[in-house]
C-alpha cells in the first residue's frame, strides 16, 4: 500500500469520527450549552425556567417546570444544568441525567403554543444560592436541524434564608455589577458579584455610577452624559499634538487638551513636539521652552549609568564621570559600560546556587547548572525552583489536557493530534525501509 493511499485512508477515517451524526443521533438529548451550533437560524423561541416554591428550605427538593415555545413547530427538547449546587431528580418520563444536568430521551410535542419538562432539585444542607441556565430547542419535526433554532432562560434562588438578596455579576471588579452582566440570588455575596448594579461598562474598572466624571470623552459615572460639570475653556490649534497650541490659528472649545488642540500659550515651534513652553532646556543650543533663551540653566551630563555626572552648565570639559563600581543584580549598570546586570550568576549574586533575573537572585533549579529556567504560563517571569517544568505560582503551567466531548469520542485536536502522529511513522517507516533497500544495492 503506498503512502498516498495510506494518508488518504487516514484522513477519511478521521472525518467519519468528527463528522455529526444524523439528526437521530440528537433525538435522546445531549449535554449542550446552546443549540445553535447544531441547529438552524429560524425563530429563536422563548426558553424559561419556574420553580413550584419561591422561599427554599436547606435541603428543601423542588419541581422545575421548562417551558418552550413551539414557534418553529410541533417539537422542542432541552437541556438544563446548576452551577453545581444541589443534586437534580428525574420526575418526569422522557427526561434523564446526563452530564450536569437534565435532558430529554425524546423530544415531546406541546400543546397551546408551549412544551414543558418537569425536573426534580434538591438543595444542600447549607444556605446558598443555585443558578439553572436552560437551553431549548423549537424544531418542526422533520428530522433534519433545517427550520429548527434554539433558545436559552434562566433562573436563581437562593434557600437557607428566605427569599435571599440580588447579587449583580461585576466582572471588572469595581463594585457594581454589568446592566447586562446577569445576577444570582443568594445568601452571601458570591466571589465576583456586586450588591449594587448600574455599570454601563463592566470591562473598565475605572467606569461605574461611583467614578467621578473626567475629562475623557467618555461617561465615566454612567448617567448618560460626558464630561459634565467640567470647566469649559478655549484651546488653541496644536499642529505637532505636544499639548501646546498657537494663539490666532483654529480654537475650540473643551474641557481639556484633544488632538489637535493645546493650551493657547504660544508654541514658539510648532512643528517639533519637543519644543514647547515649560520644557526642560537641554544643551542643544535651542530655545527648548520659548523663553527666547538658548541654554540657560542647562547643563551637560557625562558618562553612563552609576559614572552619570552633572557638569557646570553646557560645557562637557567641566564634567567628570563617577568611579564604576562592582556590578549586581539589580537591572542598573553599575561599572559604567553600559550594559546591565553584565557577567556570570556568580558574580552577580555573590554567591552559588542563584540565577540573575530581571534585577533579582532566585534560588537556581537543582540540576541546572546555575542557569536557571524561566516558565511560560500565567506568570511567564517566574522561575522553576523546583526542578520539575512547574512554576510554585502557576500549577501545571506546562501540562496540556484534551477534554472530552459529551459523547466520549476524542475532540477533533487530539484526533487530528493523533492523526499527524500516525503519519509521521508511516513517514518514518517507509524512509528507513528505502534506505535499507538503497544499502543492499
Amino acid at each position: 500500500m503506498s503512502f498516498g493511499t495510506v494518508l488518504r485512508l487516514a484522513v477519511f477515517a478521521a472525518l467519519v469520527n468528527l463528522w455529526p451524526g444524523q439528526a437521530w443521533a440528537h433525538k435522546n438529548g445531549i449535554s449542550a450549552q446552546g443549540c445553535m451550533g447544531c441547529h438552524g437560524s429560524a425563530g429563536m423561541p422563548t426558553v424559561s425556567a419556574t420553580s413550584d416554591a419561591s422561599v427554599l428550605a436547606l435541603g428543601q427538593a423542588i419541581t422545575l417546570t421548562i417551558s418552550i415555545q413551539t414557534t418553529n413547530g410541533p417539537v422542542a427538547g432541552f437541556f438544563v444544568q446548576s452551577n453545581g449546587v444541589g443534586t437534580f431528580r428525574i420526575i418526569d418520563s422522557g427526561t434523564k441525567l446526563i452530564g450536569t444536568g437534565v435532558t430529554h430521551t425524546a423530544p415531546r410535542t406541546g400543546s397551546g403554543g408551549v412544551t414543558t419538562f418537569k425536573v426534580g432539585w434538591t438543595a444542600p444542607a447549607q444556605a446558598g444560592g443555585v443558578d439553572f441556565n436552560v437551553y431549548g430547542l423549537s424544531g418542526n419535526g422533520d428530522g433534519t436541524s433545517r427550520g429548527d433554532a434554539g433558545g436559552e432562560g434562566f433562573l436563581s434562588l437562593a434557600f437557607g434564608c428566605g427569599a435571599g438578596t440580588k447579587y449583580f455579576h461585576d466582572y471588572d471588579g469595581d463594585g457594581y455589577g454589568g446592566v447586562t452582566s446577569g445576577y444570582s440570588m443568594n445568601c452571601t455575596q458570591p466571589k465576583y458579584y456586586a450588591l449594587q448594579a448600574g455599570d454601563c461598562n463592566d470591562n473598565n474598572e475605572k467606569i461605574n455610577p461611583g467614578a467621578p466624571e473626567i475629562c475623557d470623552g467618555k461617561d465615566n459615572n454612567c448617567d448618560g452624559a460626558i464630561d459634565e460639570g467640567l470647566a469649559i475653556s478655549a484651546y488653541c490649534e496644536d499642529d505637532d499634538n505636544d499639548g501646546h497650541g498657537v494663539v490666532g490659528k483654529a480654537t475650540k472649545m473643551g474641557c481639556g487638551i484633544s488632538k489637535g488642540f493645546g493650551l493657547c500659550d504660544n508654541d514658539c515651534n510648532d512643528t517639533d513636539p519637543t519644543i514647547y513652553p515649560t520644557a526642560p532646556e537641554l544643551c542643544n543650543n535651542r530655545d527648548d521652552n520659548c523663553n527666547n533663551r538658548v541654554d540657560e540653566d542647562a547643563r551637560a551630563i557625562c558618562g553612563v549609568g552609576w559614572c552619570a555626572r552633572y557638569g557646570d552648565g553646557c560645557n562637557t570639559n567641566s564634567c567628570t564621570p563617577g568611579k564604576p563600581r562592582r556590578e549586581e543584580c539589580n537591572d542598573f549598570d553599575d561599572d559604567c559600560d553600559g550594559v546591565v546586570d553584565n557577567g556570570t550568576d556568580l558574580e552577580l549574586c555573590g554567591k552559588p546556587g542563584f540565577v540573575c533575573r530581571a534585577g533579582e537572585c532566585l534560588v537556581a533549579p537543582q540540576g541546572d547548572g546555575g542557569l536557571g529556567e524561566i516558565i511560560s504560563g500565567n506568570d511567564p517571569g517566574s522561575v522553576d525552583v523546583t526542578g520539575t517544568g512547574t512554576s510554585p505560582e502557576t500549577s501545571t503551567a506546562c501540562s496540556v489536557g484534551f477534554a472530552r466531548p459529551s459523547n466520549g469520542k476524542p475532540g477533533a485536536i487530539l484526533l487530528l493530534l493523533g492523526l499527524g502522529l500516525a503519519l509521521g511513522r508511516v513517514r518514518s517507516r517507509l524512509r528507513e525501509r528505502n534506505q535499507c533497500a538503497a544499502c543492499r544495492r
